[in-house]
């Protein structure tokens, strides 16, 4: 397991989840931008009440909720193509 330098400006959490310092300060920018108010896990809080780390952790969640939805798209879409190509290469089998 790698060790933390001493040095590193890293964000940590309690879980040991950090944020890179090198793009910390672009989520610190990022996390600006929420929403007024957002909703964990059922319970909703003005973005302005959280801490700055929760902020950035929101916004990185954000983030990549927004890439796995347009993976799922991506997806969704091959499986739609995959059908039609199979249709239409069952259509122009021999014997079809």
């Amino acid at each position: 397991m790698a060790q933390q330098s001493s040095t590193s400006s890293s964000s940590a959490s309690s879980s040991g989840l950090e944020i890179n310092a090198a793009t910390d300060a672009t989520w610190s920018a990022v996390a600006d931008s929420l929403p007024e108010t957002v909703t964990i896990n059922g319970v909703e809080y003005k973005s302005a009440d959280l801490n700055g780390n929760a902020r950035k952790l929101l916004s990185i969640y954000l983030a990549d909720q927004k890439i796995v939805g347009e993976q799922k798209e991506l997806v969704a879409l091959a499986e739609l193509g995959l059908k039609s190509l199979l249709a239409e290469i069952e259509s122009n089998l021999p014997g079809a």
